[in-house]
């Protein structure tokens, strides 16, 4: 395969990460204009999440069968496509109802993103680079989360949040041209299969269900960070929407580091102990004790400290992210990958739904601090399923 072609195709996964945030993550950006213009209170916004959530669960038990009978190409083509126009028409919201349906139809096809980029690179990437291209494809996450507070404060500001919804949300359909003309599904090389894998029906495998268990307790931390960390600067700092805007992003770029940081040394631990499992498992650990630095932030000096242990968290979730996806890929053969990774992704969702949801009665009663200290809590007690729950082996 040439390096050039592949290079090309895990820039547009990249990319397509990068826009799945940047769409996701405009409505938090917004969050203190809405505020007062449709009178959005922290439960009305918990809800509006928590249904972003369990959409995006149905929408991860969908995405593995679409993209295994319609192809990679169309698979990923459909979802991306349909998520850009939900994301366009929150621009014509004109109450929170009408945000609540619009974050279930961009939940339900943004879900198709991850299924169909880890099964790409499982299959055009040999198994000792996995963990860190993944690490780069999981990447555009925090690079659209980045990108997301300048480009949303900058046009809403300059524009008015319609036109911002509207602007943000067409870079989809740009993506969509290139990927359509670059992929054909017939053409695709395939490496060998992971080295973990078995021939079972999948819901009889004992890894998925704890790997299910894992990220139902971890991926919340994450999507506290996604959804109530603008507000929690607004509110809890008393920044201004530009002020967010110039420094919000800084916890969005440490994940990206903990991302590639991560899958480089669990890929060259793989390598020298020729154990992948107890590789993944060894830089998960530190990722996990480091997301607990979330329960030093609200009593912070100053915002600047209180970033600096938000970002501490956030480049711990980077390290736990990128070795996640790497044991699936590690784990399951080609035919049942998009599958897995829906799967899980579904119960992460769902962990992050239920979290979400009582987040925004939390803030609401007593402030951030205990939202805070649970996000600590939780990174530990998911470690401990996957240390308990998955043995290690071998290499083959």
């Amino acid at each position: 395969m040439p390096a050039f072609r592949a290079h090309w195709v895990l820039a547009l996964l990249t990319l397509s990460t990068l826009v799945n945030y940047l769409d996701r993550q405009s409505l938090a950006v917004v969050l203190p204009i809405l505020r007062d213009q449709i009178h959005l209170l922290p439960t009305d916004y918990g809800l509006i999440s928590a249904a972003f959530l369990i959409a995006y669960s149905f929408g991860q038990l969908l995405a593995g069968p679409v993209i295994n009978t319609l192809g990679l190409r169309l698979g990923l083509a459909l979802f991306v496509g349909f998520w850009s126009l939900a994301a366009m028409l929150h621009g014509f919201a004109q109450s929170a109802f009408h945000l609540l349906v619009l974050r279930v139809l961009l939940g339900v096809a943004e879900a198709g993103n991850w299924p169909a980029g880890v099964k790409v690179i499982t299959l055009w990437y040999p198994a000792h680079r996995r963990a860190l291209y993944l690490g780069i494809f999981d990447g555009g996450a925090a690079f659209g989360s980045v990108l997301g507070f300048p480009l949303m404060a900058g046009l809403s500001t300059q524009f008015g949040w319609r036109a911002a919804f509207l602007a943000v949300g067409s870079i989809g359909l740009i993506w969509l041209i290139f990927w359509l003309l670059s992929i054909d599904d017939h053409s695709l090389p395939s490496f060998s299969p992971p080295a973990i894998h078995s021939g079972a029906p999948l819901l009889t495998q004992p890894i998925l269900w704890a790997l299910m268990a894992t990220r139902f307790f971890a991926t919340p931390v994450w999507w506290f960070y996604v959804f109530w960390l603008p507000d929690y600067l607004s509110q809890g700092r008393g920044l201004s929407i530009e002020q967010i805007g110039i420094v919000g992003w800084v916890p969005y770029l440490t994940v990206d580091l903990g991302k590639w940081t991560g899958g480089f040394f669990s890929d060259r631990l793989a390598l020298s102990r020729s154990n992948p499992l107890a590789a993944r498992r060894t830089v998960m650990a530190i990722g996990a004790v480091l997301m607990a630095a979330g329960v030093f932030v609200v009593d912070a000096a100053s915002s600047a400290n209180a970033i600096a242990w938000i970002s501490l968290g956030t480049f711990g979730f980077g390290l736990w992210s990128v070795n996640i996806l790497a044991l699936h890929s590690d784990s399951f053969h080609p035919t049942q990958l998009a599958t897995a990774v829906g799967f899980t992704t579904a119960a992460s969702s769902a962990g992050g739904a239920l979290f979400t949801w009582l987040t925004g009665y939390v803030v609401q009663s007593f402030g951030y601090r205990y939202a805070f200290a649970t996000t600590g809590a939780i990174s530990i007690i998911a470690y401990t399923i996957l240390h308990f729950s998955m043995r290690s082996r071998p290499m083959r």
